[in-house]
């Protein structure tokens, strides 16, 4: 199952991955969707991780810890477990798993974490 979200933001990308990178002020623009987004090393800064370093993720109350796989001026990429496989849903439940039930939580949760974000970065001052 593919999530995509997107948003156009009318500000300087530099401004919009200073923001996304800055997750000590998430609480100040959002606070559903993500809940954490550290450094497994508390000693780096997310803007500093090197493809290989690990960050501790929690989305939606889902824990888990992804390497980063590329931090440069444009992208910022992680590669969270492979569960595709090791997880089966089968009987009566397994209706939700489905794009159809869980893939519009997610996409409506990433649309609302990507209007925060433009609210924010658009934002005067």
């Amino acid at each position: 199952m593919a999530i995509e979200a997107q948003i156009e933001i009318a500000a300087p990308p530099s401004k919009v991955r200073e923001i996304l990178l800055d997750f000590s002020k998430y609480p100040q623009w959002h606070t559903t969707l993500i809940k954490l987004l550290n450094p497994e090393d508390s000693s780096k800064l997310l803007s500093a991780l090197k493809p290989g370093d690990k960050v501790k993720c929690n989305f939606d109350d889902m824990k888990f810890v992804a390497n980063i796989t590329a931090n440069s001026e444009n992208p910022f990429q992680w590669q969270g477990p492979l569960v595709h496989g090791l997880i089966k849903f089968m009987g009566p439940i397994s209706f939700l798993m489905t794009p159809s039930v869980l893939g519009k939580k997610m996409v409506r949760q990433y649309n609302k974490f990507n209007s925060d974000l433009k609210y924010y970065a658009e934002a005067p001052g």
